[in-house]
């Protein structure tokens, strides 16, 4: 019989090896993997403390991913993450000036637009495809934004552009 929290050795060892201990070695194989596409922000963390914040963090995401993608399709996920974080960057805010401040703010974190846990910039992390939920707020939002515009024009129907725009964006609720 078994110790609790005991797995048997790979092939050929002869002894066990500590079920947290293989664990940690998934969780650094992963985290690894999670980290490849910043792998240049990476080596610009030049203090231990830094790696260990940006580690400790990663592994919680890591973990949090886990819970609606799976433990085999969570490091995956995670990386692509990281990689439509860093196209955005480079695309839109330039160079990535303190590495530590952006994995932990933006390249890690998710950014729900809704109330779906998997939803992560209008796009569900499990399947990859459009948020459902972030669709029909954006339909909903669209025509309320119409139906303004409409009562707007019968109300005003000799006002300029400038004076339709300014009693539009007063009536529209704000959110």
């Amino acid at each position: 019989m078994r110790a609790r929290g005991l797995r048997p050795a790979p092939r050929g060892e002869a002894r066990e090896v500590p079920v947290d201990q293989q664990q940690e070695a998934w969780a650094s194989g992963n985290l690894r993997a999670v980290l490849a596409p910043v792998d240049l922000v990476w080596a610009r963390l030049d203090r231990a403390a830094a790696r260990g914040l940006v580690e400790v963090a990663a592994r919680s995401e890591l973990k949090r991913v886990e819970g609606f993608a799976g433990r085999t399709d969570a490091a995956q996920v995670l990386a692509d993450r990281l990689v439509r974080r860093l196209d955005e960057q480079l695309c839109t805010g330039g160079p990535i000036t303190d590495p530590v401040g952006w994995l932990l703010a933006r390249g890690l974190p998710q950014r729900k637009q809704c109330g779906d846990a998997r939803c992560d910039v209008r796009m569900l992390l499990d399947t990859g495809r459009d948020c459902p939920r972030c669709e029909d707020r954006q339909a909903d939002r669209r025509a309320q934004r119409h139906a303004v515009a409409a009562a707007v024009d019968a109300a005003m129907p000799d006002a300029s552009e400038d004076e339709r725009r300014a009693a539009a964006d007063g009536s529209r609720p704000s959110g």
